[in-house]
């Protein structure tokens, strides 16, 4: 754990499904360490971490895959994860085949993005190099 005084929260389900299923898509070695640590605080479903970090379970990229909103002094981030990886997929009509619901996918990002223009979200894309964040 890199941060010894930190506490790391964990969508139980999706914990529970990548341990269960391996390789290719998830390498259980790689994060085991996570059900054995008291910094692990698990999750599951919709929730809110604090008062300021709402979560939600979209169940579209995988079985369990969750979105967070931020929300702090009027202003809203938003980090769609792998469902919204990028600004250009925001902005098409976008089924990737590797995704568990790709249709659902689609209609999430069409959803936020017409969401957050009209309420000024800013969205973090982190598999965007050239957009990494976008403003309305």
């Amino acid at each position: 754990m890199s941060f010894p005084n930190a506490e790391y929260f964990v969508n139980k389900d999706e914990f529970d499904f990548a341990m269960a299923k391996g390789k290719p898509s998830y390498t259980p070695t790689e994060f085991e360490i996570l059900g054995q640590t008291d910094q692990v605080i698990f999750t599951q479903g919709n929730g809110m971490i604090g008062d300021y970090i709402k979560y939600e379970v979209t169940g579209a990229h995988c079985p369990f895959h969750q979105v967070f909103w931020i929300e702090e002094d009027g202003q809203k981030i938003f980090f769609g994860a792998d469902v919204a990886p990028q600004l250009q997929q925001m902005k098409n009509k976008f089924i990737a085949k590797y995704d568990f619901d790709g249709r659902k996918c689609m209609e999430l990002r069409q959803q936020w993005w017409e969401q957050g223009e009209k309420e000024k979200w800013t969205f973090l894309f982190y598999h965007d190099i050239k957009t990494p964040v976008f403003e309305f």
